[in-house]
Formats: C-alpha cells, structure tokens, sequence
C-alpha cells in the first residue's frame, strides 16, 4: 500500500469513527425528543428512560419579557416554592436558548391537537395547561414509541392504557389515536389530582406512578411534590424518586411558561385554526378501510397517517371504532361507511393457524378465496406457522385436521368448462385486492349499474363475478349449507358467474344499515372549535339505541361511556354541549 493509500484510509477510517458517534448522538436526541419519559405510569416496573438530567446553568440574562413570561403563573405553576424555581429556571433557560429549535418542532406539531386536547382538559374542569404535558411526554409526535412499550403522544404504558380504556388487541392499539388518547390522559390526571390534592403531585405521579409517588410520600412525609423533592435523601435508594421525576415537572412548568407566551419570547404562535381540519366518524365492525380510502380518494399510506391505531386493513370485526378523514373528505366517507360495500368483510375474523403445513393457498382452496386478496389483506404474512393469528372469513376451517385432509387428496379439477377458484372468473367472497391494496370491485351492483338480479325471478339469485355463497347466503340470510342442499352444490369452487340459485323459502334480503347524511359545513372536526349546531338530524331506524341524560352529564362523558365520537352524538341528535338538559333522551347507536 503506498503513502498515499495508507493516508486515505486512515482518514476513511477516522470518518467512519466521527460518523458512528455522530449516528449514537442523534439516536439518543431522537430517543430523547420522541420517547419522551420512557417509565411513566408503571412506576417501578416501567424500567429506566432517558435520563432528566439539570442543563448547565445559563449565565444569560434574562430580558424584561422573557422574566415576565417566567414569573406568569396558571393554575398549575401559581405556588412554586422559591427553592424550586431554580430547577424550572435552568429548564426554562434551556429551552429559551440551546432548545430553541425543539420548541419551534413541537409548536408545530401541536398545532393539530391542542384545540381538541383544550377542549377534553375544559369539559373536565381540569387547567387547560395540562395539554402541554404531551410536549413533555413525546414533543406530541402521536407515533411516540419508547423503548419499554409506553406508546401515542401521551406515551401510556399498556397497562395504564388498559386501566383507561385504550384498547390494546390484535386490531388496535388506541394509544395511537391521539384524541382518544388525550381524554384517556385527562381522566388519568384528574384521578390522580383527586388522590393527591395538587396538580404538581399529580403530574409526577403520571410519569413515575402513583404507587411510587404514594411510598415517596408516605416515606418522607411530605405534603406534595415539592416537599418530597426536597426530603428524597431520608428515603432509600429504590424508594427514591429517580432525577427523570424530580426533572419532570420543572420540565413540564418551564414549557408551560414558554408555551402560553410564545409571541413575547420570539417564537411563532400556535394556531390551531391553520391546521388541517379531521373528522371522527364511527365505523360499524369489519368496516373496509382499503376501500374507505378509495371512496376518500386517498393513498393508503396518506390514510394510514390519521389512523395509526388501527393495525389492519379491515376494523375489528367484533365492535365498533372510530376513524379519521380529513374534514374535507367527510362527504365521501359517509357516503361509503353507510353503504353495503362498507362491511363486506365483515363476516371475517382473526383466525389461528392450526399447522405448520398449512398454507395461504390450501386456505384459498378451502373458502374459496383467491390467494392474492388473501395476501392482500394480510400484508407481511408471507409464510404460515402454527400459532399465527391471520385475517380469513370466519367459516373457513383452520383445524390441523381440516389441513391434513386436504393434503391427503389432489386438489378438486374444475369441471369441464368452468373455470378454478383462483381464475377471473372465480366466485370470490370480496373485493379482489391489488398490489396497491386498492379494492377492485367486479360486480355491476358495486360499481353502481344495472344489476342482473333485477331480471331474476323472486326467490332466486344470479351470480355475480367475484360474489361467493357466503356473500349471497347473507345477503338472504340463509346459511351456506342451506344454499348447497338446496341447489344441490357439491364443490362451489366450481360456480361460475350468471349460475342462478334458487333461494330456501323464507329468506329476506338483508337490511342495508342506515346512513348519516352530513351537509357541509359541518362544524364536528375533531380539533376544531365546536360550533353549537350539529350538521344533520337523526337517520330513521327502526330500533336505536339511547340514553337518558343525568344530572353532571356531558357529551365527553356520554360519549365515552358508549363508544362514540361525540361528533356523531351531535350529528344524530341536534345537541351540544351549551343546549344538553338533564332528561333528554339521546341516540347513542345508530
């Protein structure tokens, strides 16, 4: 190697030394900015975050307005004791100067969630200024993940978000979902406000646990967060209060002085008004969000961004949830959740795979299904293993039993003339998916023309391309079985299109769910101002469900209890919260 090589590649060498400190540095600045506190709520089974240390001291001076805006209280800020403030000072300083850029990020970010955070914090009478406690928790990046498993813009633990409604499962994670998630953080905070006596306390018990904060308590004596800060050294080193506590909450107020003042310190109003406006809608279950994002017009992935928490193509099949579109889409995504396209998986479920052997093709042969859509709507589910858990109609039969019997005899021919499961001309149960994940829909019904069944005579039913024998039988509501005996089917994989059954006595087509008509200007946007009028009155439905107000009721509260937006409850009922009277009857389910 020569002189010159050698030289190189030392300097090679040293770039690459200088390059992977450089990566190590952002990762924990990332970690720092986006985990937020990384053991709140579990206390001390949470395991350590990154540590809240006390920035250096800034010699700066303050200016008349940036000691004006410190010295500005609220109501959780009003009492600091004047040892405290120095903590606050440093943190306060901090973020005034070397944290400048972070303040401007998170600003920003917030834009789209303090209106709506606001209003959950007001309806509970509860101060406002707890709503930057996620800037704190995660700089509201509503995708916050930390390393032990707190997630969502108010970083809950699973098991605090359990213990608060945020469900958990193999459909969702509510966590993500950083409307549901900030009234689960105001009931949280107004628990434990209600067990300690002060908001301090009650927001150091948020990050570290009220059983931590409770010993912490009990062990020194101290009255509130303040006093047991003080007297941490008379307890012993794994009942004290770690310094990612005892930085939480100085953290918390000097970004609540920043926050409340941001014009006076140079820094960009918030202004909720210019972020782009999203409404909540209730989605009934097995809804099909693939083609709720083409009825929107929108990319799965721009669909995807508003609706993290739901973790596939398809709500869950078993209860309602909520989805977000964005404000301007309202039209067109009522349109489709009240249409029957909406839940034509509906009669899909999350089934257990039963045997290594078993595979998306001997899936296929068993329901009828073609593959592609199969693997479709289980993107990343390449390889099948027992144990998995997989998305697949209900009916199909996932024992090892079901596997081993058709791994025992070759795969049924077609019969002359007709075409397999898996060609074009198939009988499919739903939707064929492409690559793109976009439904494509075959039928003349769901393309909206002319349907060949108009011509049918009563009783009967034309096969549609792409239409199964589940799909009609529920459609009639009459069981597949009862359609086979009756039609004298033995392998239906072998139906072909424009084949017309006969109808079991009896049956009645299925009713089409009712649809919410939504006129525009609809002022239910998730995040905006609530405007007083809600934008339609009640669909007529044969049977609602409903619910008498009580005395202290409010739509949060009611809305809450029943699983729905309250955006829907003042759409079907004409209501809000200024004309809301203790005795009025109100739909809760449409």
């Amino acid at each position: 190697m020569t002189e010159y090589s050698m030289d190189i590649a030392a300097q090679g060498r040293k770039g690459v030394t200088v390059g992977l400190r450089l990566c190590v540095l952002a990762v924990a600045c990332c970690l720092m900015l986006a985990g937020g506190c990384a053991s709140r709520q579990n206390g001390d089974s949470g395991g350590r975050g990154v540590s809240f240390s006390v920035p250096d001291d800034d010699p700066t001076p303050l200016s008349s307005k940036e000691l004006a805006a410190l010295q500005s209280t609220g109501q959780v800020d009003k009492s600091v004791p004047p040892e405290a403030m120095d903590d606050v000072t440093r943190q306060y300083k901090y973020y005034l100067h070397k944290g400048r850029n972070s303040v401007c990020v998170f600003s920003k970010r917030a834009e789209g969630y303090l209106n709506y955070s606001r209003q959950v914090f007001r309806s509970r009478g509860i101060p406002e200024e707890l709503a930057y406690l996620a800037i704190v928790e995660s700089g509201y990046r509503v995708d916050a993940r930390s390393p032990v498993g707190a997630t969502g813009a108010w970083q809950f633990m699973p098991g605090t978000g359990e213990r608060f409604g945020l469900t958990q499962d193999w459909w969702t994670d509510e966590r993500l979902d950083p409307y549901e998630s900030a009234e689960a953080a105001a009931d949280y905070l107004q628990k434990l406000h209600e067990y300690f006596g002060d908001w301090p306390t009650a927001v150091a018990a948020y990050n570290a646990g009220e059983g931590k904060i409770s010993r912490a308590k009990e062990g020194t004596g101290g009255k509130n967060f303040y006093e047991i800060k003080a007297r941490n050294h008379m307890l012993d080193d794994k009942a004290q209060l770690r310094d990612e506590t005892k930085q939480y909450v100085p953290r918390f107020l000097a970004i609540t002085k920043i926050m409340r003042n941001l014009p006076d310190l140079g820094f960009e109003p918030i202004r909720p008004e210019n972020a782009p406006g999203v409404q909540r809608l209730t989605a009934r279950p097995g809804t099909d969000l693939n083609g709720l994002a083409e009825a929107c017009g929108m990319s799965w992935g721009e669909f995807a961004g508003y609706n993290r928490h739901h973790k596939r193509r398809i709500t869950d099949t078993g209860r309602s949830t909520f989805v977000y579109v964005p404000a301007q889409k309202e039209r067109q995504a009522q349109a489709f959740l009240g249409s029957s396209r909406c839940t034509a998986y509906a009669g899909w479920g999350a089934m257990r795979v039963a045997s290594n052997a078993d595979s998306w093709e001997k899936i296929s042969r068993r329901c009828g299904i073609p593959v592609a859509q199969l693997r479709a709507l289980n993107p990343g589910e390449s390889r099948l293993s027992a144990g998995q858990t997989v998305l697949a109609p209900r009916s199909v039969d996932m024992s090892a039993k079901a596997v081993a019997a058709l791994d025992g005899k070759a795969q049924p021919k077609a019969e002359s003339g007709k075409k397999s499961a898996s060609s074009p001309k198939a009988v499919a149960q739903a939707p064929v998916q492409t690559s793109g994940q976009k439904p494509v829909q075959a039928s003349a019904q769901a393309q909206g023309q002319p349907s060949a069944r108009a011509a049918t005579p009563s009783g009967s039913h034309t096969l549609q391309p792409n239409e199964t024998l589940y799909a009609v039988a529920k459609q009639h509501n009459v069981t597949v079985k009862d359609l086979q005996d009756h039609n004298n089917i033995g392998n239906p994989n072998a139906l072909q299109a424009g084949t017309v059954l006969r109808i079991p006595t009896g049956a009645s087509p299925a009713a089409k769910p009712a649809t919410v008509a939504v006129s525009g200007g609809s002022d239910g946007r998730v995040g905006g101002s609530v405007s007083g009028k809600a934008s339609t009155k009640p669909v007529a439905k044969a049977s609602k469900t409903t619910y008498t107000v009580q005395a202290k009721d409010s739509l949060w509260k009611i809305a809450r209890e029943h699983k729905v937006s309250v955006e829907d409850l003042m759409r079907w009922n004409g209501v809000n919260e200024k004309n809301l009277r203790e005795g009025s009857v109100l739909v809760v389910e449409q």
